[in-house]
């Protein structure tokens, strides 16, 4: 299973995903999903084999990642 995710239009999927796995979580960027391009906003994140613990700490860490990110780039 998977959730869609779009972030802020100003917020660039690949670059939060450098974030993120310093903090040992990852997403795959949506912007291949598109194949007209765009979508470099958006991500696909996966929980198929995950459990309940560990999606809730992988989204844990992801919320703060993005908040970082937020914060860090003026938008508080």
């Amino acid at each position: 299973m998977f959730l869609w995710g779009i972030l802020p239009p100003e917020m660039n999927a690949a670059e939060v995903l450098k974030e993120a796995l310093k903090q040992k979580v990852a997403f795959v960027p949506g912007g291949p999903f598109h194949p007209n391009g765009g979508g470099q906003n958006t991500m696909r994140i996966n929980f198929s084999y995950s459990t309940p613990e560990n999606i809730r700490e992988g989204m844990t860490r992801l919320g703060l990642t993005l908040q970082e990110l937020i914060h860090k780039n003026g938008k508080s």
